[in-house]
């Protein structure tokens, strides 16, 4: 496979049967992006394809100040997103009491099994979180990128990032406190 950067000129040349050993390079890193924003496997194919369709047909907007894998990830993340805000729209989200009366169940559990609980509030909580602060939580925890890495996948200042990295979880820390206290409270 040749270096991204001469692919990248013969595609946007005009030789663009070449985008093939692009998408065959990062189809892996992109459906796992998406798979952190949908819930089902199979919508997330979708998206990954759509992903590299629109790369496709709008290569030449490329302009290489960022890696190639960067602009990607802008367009997964963005279809995504616009992809979970006309789900939400159209589809009723399990309900919050439904939740707590899987959390709250008394029986005996394991240390394995109170982890998996832990790990799941916080993924709610997450969830919660204002846009700006959960994209960064995401790029830097779950994806593992730097923060310069994250600051130029979402074009902001490196500083903004430390901010917004800071304040997200201060809200974490804050809503689990919060749901302990609540869950403290159900039990006695």
């Amino acid at each position: 496979m040749e270096n991204e950067e001469s692919l990248l000129k013969k595609i946007t040349s005009g030789e663009k049967e070449f985008f093939g050993e692009l998408v065959l390079k990062h189809q892996d890193f992109i459906f796992n992006v998406v798979k952190n924003y949908v819930r089902f496997e199979e919508e997330a194919r979708d998206i990954t394809q759509e992903v590299f369709v629109k790369a496709y047909e709008n290569i030449d907007k490329f302009r290489g100040d960022s890696r190639f894998s960067s602009w990607l990830y802008r367009i997964a993340y963005n279809l995504s997103i616009n992809w979970s805000e006309r789900k939400r729209d159209r589809e009723i989200q399990l309900d919050d009491e439904f939740a707590e009366t899987l959390v709250s169940e008394e029986d005996p559990v394991d240390l394995a099994f109170e982890k998996e609980l832990l790990a799941a509030d916080i993924n709610r909580v997450i969830e919660e979180l204002p846009e700006k602060y959960r994209i960064v939580i995401k790029l830097y925890y779950f994806e593992e990128k730097s923060y310069q890495e994250t600051a130029d996948t979402l074009g902001i200042p490196i500083n903004t990032v430390k901010i917004q990295l800071l304040r997200a979880k201060k809200i974490i820390t804050e809503k689990m406190w919060e749901n302990n206290k609540e869950q403290s409270g159900k039990g006695a």
